[in-house]
């Protein structure tokens, strides 16, 4: 009987011990919502000095409590010059070392704060050698020449079936030059295999029938490694066109769109085909058409709308964002310079939403109920007019 009371004695110390040695935990979950809102006045100058009290968010008409306030104030001053000289082969360059992720700032990080945030994504796969170097070279130009103070800029590419991200945001305009000559100057086996630790690891084969499916995944995961970064991302996609396939990649397109606006970027495609002047029966490259075709006009007519609906698709990127898509320019650099102009002085408002009921459908928000309109999450920023403000940029 002893015996028995003894190991049940030992039974309930071990349990007690072992309860003692798990680490209490508690986990709660928020639903934390972040605005960024540009506010100009009637001649388009922003507006500084606004505070929490002068705007009043709504969610599907229930007022929400505005928990983060902050004020992003860039100012525009040409960036300190740098000591880079012209591009030299790659074998003459110390390469920097190559994150694999866009890093998060740690919570009270104010890294970005007062910055503009610019991501050049280049994509190796589906744009020729020589448009690939005409968007090299912008991208060489805007950093050498147009580069504000503000300015961060990350470069990432599309290669070998993976996205990359080779420099993080910086503004050490000698670290971008590096990665850029790398670029221009690639190692011979650069592309040889694909990355399967880079953050889209899909085969090449695999996704070889659904090319675009491909180009429009790359991106999304390219705007899902921005999310966890709170401030507005400017996103510019040099690439030769990107065609759609009649409704086949509708789900696809809409996926990276509303990836986009959940992580608050918008999208600047760049043609970096230039101003083409397309020849009615193609180029030496091509073999002679035959048909009827070549006398009625159609097969230039069917030149002319494939050209075309390449081009709709970097449009609807764009305009589905936010952003503007710089198409017919041999000035390739000006689409950067859209995309840092598009990100000027603004507010980020933040609240944690009442609605607890999470089934997945669009909800509106609003900045001030009497003098906007709403705007659906998952559509286009909206442009919300008052009367002393003349628009409000919304995205969330």
């Amino acid at each position: 009987m002893l015996t028995r009371s003894l190991l049940v004695l030992m039974f309930f110390l071990a349990t007690g011990t072992a309860q003692q040695q798990q680490p209490f935990t508690i986990k709660i979950d928020t639903q934390l919502v972040v605005e960024t809102v540009v506010v100009k006045d009637k001649d388009g100058k922003n507006l500084e000095g606004l505070t929490d009290k002068d705007f009043t968010v709504t969610e599907d008409g229930v007022p929400q409590t505005i928990s983060v306030f902050q004020f992003q104030r860039l100012e525009d001053t040409p960036a300190p010059a740098s000591s880079g000289g012209a591009a030299q082969p790659a074998a003459e360059v110390v390469q920097p070392k190559i994150p694999t992720q866009i890093t998060a700032p740690p919570p009270g990080d104010s890294r970005y704060r007062d910055r503009r945030l610019l991501v050049l994504f280049f994509d190796l796969m589906n744009v020729s050698p020589p448009d690939q170097l005409r968007a090299f070279t912008a991208a060489d130009k805007f950093i050498r020449m147009q580069m504000k103070t503000p300015d961060l800029v990350a470069i990432m590419s599309f290669s070998a079936g993976s996205v990359k991200v080779l420099q993080d945001f910086t503004n050490d305009q000698d670290a971008l030059f590096a990665v850029l000559q790398k670029l221009i100057y690639p190692d011979d086996n650069d592309n040889d295999t694909a990355d399967t630790t880079a953050a889209f690891g899909q085969d090449t084969g695999e996704f070889n029938v659904f090319n675009t499916d491909r180009q429009l995944a790359a991106l999304q995961t390219a705007v899902n490694m921005l999310k966890t970064i709170n401030e507005q991302k400017s996103l510019v996609y040099f690439a030769s066109g990107l065609r759609l396939n009649g409704t086949d990649n509708q789900a696809q397109l809409r996926a990276t769109i509303n990836a986009a606006i959940r992580s608050n970027v918008a999208f600047f495609p760049v043609d970096a085909r230039g101003l083409v002047a397309t020849l009615p029966f193609g180029d030496a490259t091509r073999p002679s058409p035959g048909g009827i075709g070549v006398f009625n006009g159609n097969t230039a007519m069917t030149s002319i709308t494939n050209f075309q609906r390449s081009q709709d698709s970097l449009y609807a990127l764009a305009s589905d964002t936010g952003g503007k898509a710089l198409l017919d320019n041999n000035d390739l650099a000006a689409g950067i310079v859209q995309a840092e102009q598009a990100i000027t002085s603004y507010y980020v408002i933040g609240y944690y939403s009442s609605n607890t009921n999470l089934d997945g459908k669009f909800q509106t928000c609003q900045d001030h109920p009497e003098r906007n309109a709403d705007r659906k999450i998952g559509l286009p920023p909206g442009v919300l007019r008052g009367q002393d403000v003349q628009q409000i940029h919304c995205s969330r």
